[in-house]
């Protein structure tokens, strides 16, 4: 699907919203979910707080992830899409890039469909949100070393889907590339440590061995100047400041055992917590709640 052509996903018959994307784009992969409550940022990450954005009680939402081979710098990317909102007379909510939007917080405050179809450089993105008072849409740009990104996020009203669109199951949107965790880590810049698991309300990890573990060790020690971050989620239960303190103690209890038990050095290894701000399944259900209790690992290094 070439970029020159409209994107007829973001044209409702009574809106003058139209999204044009470089020249060269193709779909990667498309979801879209049909009910919940949505947010918008307006602001960039606070480190004391949630990030600033807009609260709707519900919303069909509209996820679709671009790539371009070649392409440019993500803020040329972003180029055409902030145009076209422009010429919509859409309100710009939030325009920044990384360090302006809050870097790596601000990349895992977002929903976002995973690699391989989508990549985010965390040193080098551009993020906008832009609403007409009634539909919200979002876009981030970034690139790889030789493939540049778009992801575009659009909400309407509840029960409102384009026609011209066909739904897929939410879950698609977690699929993670085949290949060893090392490969996966590399190709995708993100994997979840799926063994790693904890008791309710606990930062104590239930074993001492977990294959994860042992592949992410071998990849780092293979791999001397890659640096990768452990970074921990919870579901939306409870207070954010303390789902974030329990987040990240559960990366660095991981974190502890690479070093001590596997003999990473601790200069490859960081730990971090998001508390609830990344899900990657809806908090409505037990399953999305259990599939939002998660530990990741996230390569940092761009070497």
């Amino acid at each position: 699907m070439r970029a020159a052509l409209l994107l007829s996903v973001f044209a409702l018959p009574v809106q003058a919203l139209t999204v044009e994307l470089p020249a060269g784009a193709e779909l990667t992969r498309e979801v879209i979910i049909d009910e919940g409550a949505r947010s918008v940022p307006t602001g960039p990450t606070d480190p004391d707080a949630e990030v600033p954005a807009v609260k709707l009680a519900n919303g069909t939402v509209t996820i679709q992830a671009y790539r371009i081979e070649g392409g440019g710098a993500p803020a040329a990317l972003m180029a055409p899409v902030m145009q076209s909102v422009e010429v919509a007379g859409f309100e710009t909510l939030l325009s920044c890039e990384t360090e302006s939007c809050g870097g790596f917080d601000f990349r895992f405050s977002l929903e976002l469909i995973p690699p391989p179809d989508m990549f985010v450089d965390l040193s080098d993105f551009v993020f906008l949100s832009a609403t007409d008072g009634e539909e919200y849409v979002s876009a981030l740009a970034s690139r790889s070393a030789t493939v540049g990104y778009v992801h575009l996020s659009r909400i309407t009203p509840a029960g409102e889907m384009p026609a011209t669109v066909q739904a897929v199951p939410a879950a698609a949107a977690t699929a993670t590339p085949a290949g060893s965790l090392g490969e996966t880590l590399e190709a995708a810049g993100r994997v979840v440590l799926e063994d790693l698991t904890f008791a309710s309300g606990s930062t104590i990890l239930l074993d001492d061995e977990y294959q994860s573990l042992e592949e992410l060790a071998v990849y780092l020690s293979d791999n001397p100047s890659k640096v990768v971050a452990l970074v921990g989620h919870t579901d939306a239960s409870g207070a954010l400041d303390l789902n974030v303190a329990i987040s990240k103690e559960r990366a660095a209890a991981a974190r502890t055992l690479l070093i001590n038990t596997f003999g990473v050095p601790a200069g490859q290894v960081t730990a971090e917590g998001m508390g609830y701000l990344a899900p990657r399944a809806t908090n409505s259900t037990a399953e999305g709640r259990t599939l939002n209790r998660r530990v990741e690992v996230i390569l940092i290094s761009t070497n």
